[in-house]
């Protein structure tokens, strides 16, 4: 298991923790469709914010979400969709990340399972067209269950697309328990977001400001499946190193 922090503030901000903790960073700079679309200019200032860390931490690239819809029954909702993860996969690729994540983007009952299934499989079999030097994630948010990312996954059987499961987004807005979505998605599970809340709200707060027994999660996975990247994606920076701290004495992290 190898883990990650979610940059969710400014990079200086977080380069302390990446020079105390032997973790990774997972970016989140290029989901927002600004920086997209200067993301040469804001590429090389990226690398220059990260200063010598730059080469020397591993990267995720957290892609664009807002508005897209890779399953939508438009044709240009779905081509905007394509026009900006096409635009955050070349940011992944010139920083070299090692994977990229997208929302899945389902919006319960707004589709059909059955329509949905069709369409976001047609997209992603596209997209992945000429991508097989990335590994390619899709990450649950408002999905009440897992089967449309089951069947998604059934269906593609690219060896670098698999899913990133969100734990938090588990908690607050899925009918099934967090266990069952890792049994189920499991032979095509590779990272996951941790952060924890009181099922009221995706808060996105520290591991021990929840309901969600994080350390026993942690646990289980770890008997699973070793091979795992998991970031931390914690909106405050104090419960972020209160969470680092924790994961530390729990021997999940080592300090540099």
């Amino acid at each position: 298991m190898r883990f990650y922090v979610s940059q969710l503030v400014e990079t200086e901000k977080i380069l302390p923790i990446l020079r105390k903790y032997d973790v990774g960073l997972e970016v989140v700079h290029f989901a927002n469709p600004y920086v997209l679309d200067n993301r040469y200019e804001m590429m090389d200032a990226y690398k220059k914010e990260l200063e010598d860390l730059y080469n020397n931490v591993d990267l995720i690239i957290h892609g664009p979400y807002a508005d897209l819809s890779p399953g939508s029954r438009d044709s240009e909702i779905r081509r905007v969709s394509k026009f900006r993860m096409e635009q955050a996969f070349e940011v992944a690729n010139n920083l070299g990340a090692s994977k990229i994540v997208y929302h899945n983007g389902y919006i319960p009952k707004s589709y059909s399972y059955i329509e949905w299934n069709e369409n976001v499989y047609n997209y992603w079999r596209d997209f992945l067209k000429g991508k097989d030097d990335m590994n390619i994630l899709v990450e649950n948010v408002l999905e009440e269950d897992y089967v449309l990312m089951d069947e998604l996954m059934k269906r593609i059987e690219n060896t670098n697309f698999s899913t990133c499961i969100d734990i938090g987004h588990i908690n607050a807005y899925s009918k099934v328990d967090i266990e069952k979505w890792i049994d189920v998605l499991l032979p095509k599970l590779s990272h996951i977001h941790l952060h924890n809340n009181y099922k009221d709200k995706d808060s996105h707060s520290g591991i021990n400001k929840g309901n969600i027994n994080i350390i026993e999660v942690l646990n289980k996975l770890k008997k699973k499946k070793k091979d795992l990247t998991i970031s931390l994606e914690i909106v405050d920076i104090n419960d972020l190193q209160e969470s680092l701290d924790i994961l530390v004495e729990e021997g999940f992290i080592k300090l540099k």
